[in-house]
């Protein structure tokens, strides 16, 4: 299949944010005086047991609510040999996922974008973000790396919602078969993507779900010899 548009997910994918969430899982188990606080080895595998949890709850149809949030945490802190008394382990989720202090480029993030684009690929962002996000990608350079920039508060849908993707495609002028979307959350990215009828890829960087039913990449730097790969196809 022949790509013309790559569209990416913004956090996540062409963004990380500061400290990293192994980090921010320790300092949560600190807080919430948790023990033993996990080794970043430790804590990486809690982050793939919840992650690979909340996937298979969405593969078998469920929603992630604050209860499905509950189970994934209980089971994290058993995976990790942590313990302790939590109240609301949501809460504890919630620490995690928001005590962060910048947001900075991914890897090789500008670098793939100015290889994809020499390679005449159009280039977007599609990320569920406010208006504001686009002064945050100026920041960051990336702004400047893609062909157009679409935001959810802004297009009035959000991922997973496929009238997200095909508005962009209806503003890009290409057909579903032609696009493929980049993004690090399996229910927002992939699922999102593949009810509009585009080609998903994965962006597994953190060893999730080495089993993903599409295409995957661990470094955005490989991702153009992954859409070489899929052109012959």
């Amino acid at each position: 299949m022949k790509i013309r548009l790559v569209l990416f997910d913004a956090g996540g994918t062409l963004t990380k944010v500061l400290p990293e969430r192994k980090e921010r899982l320790r300092k949560a188990c600190s807080y919430f005086d948790l023990e033993p606080i996990p080794d970043e080895a430790t804590a990486l595998i809690g982050l793939q047991t919840i992650e690979r949890f909340f996937i298979g709850a969405i593969q078998e149809g469920q929603m992630i609510d604050r209860e499905t949030v509950r189970e994934g945490v209980r089971l994290m802190l058993a995976k990790m040999g942590v313990r302790g008394r939590l109240d609301d382990p949501a809460l504890f989720w919630d620490f995690v996922e928001t005590q962060y202090e910048m947001e900075v480029p991914m890897e090789s993030a500008i670098e793939t974008l100015e290889a994809l684009r020499s390679q005449g690929y159009l280039l977007a962002i599609a990320s569920n973000a406010t208006p504001a996000y686009d002064t945050t990608l100026q920041k960051l350079g990336l702004a400047e790396k893609v062909d157009a920039i679409f935001l959810s508060d802004v297009v009035g849908y959000a991922k997973p919602d496929p009238r997200f993707f095909q508005f962009i495609l209806e503003r890009m002028k290409v057909s579903p078969d032609k696009a493929t979307h980049v993004g690090n959350s399996y229910w927002h990215d992939v699922i999102g993507a593949r009810r509009a009828g585009i080609l998903p890829i994965y962006f597994d960087r953190q060893n999730i779900l080495p089993t993903a039913d599409c295409p995957y990449i661990t470094r955005l730097q490989d991702l153009p010899a992954l859409l070489e790969s899929l052109a012959t196809k």
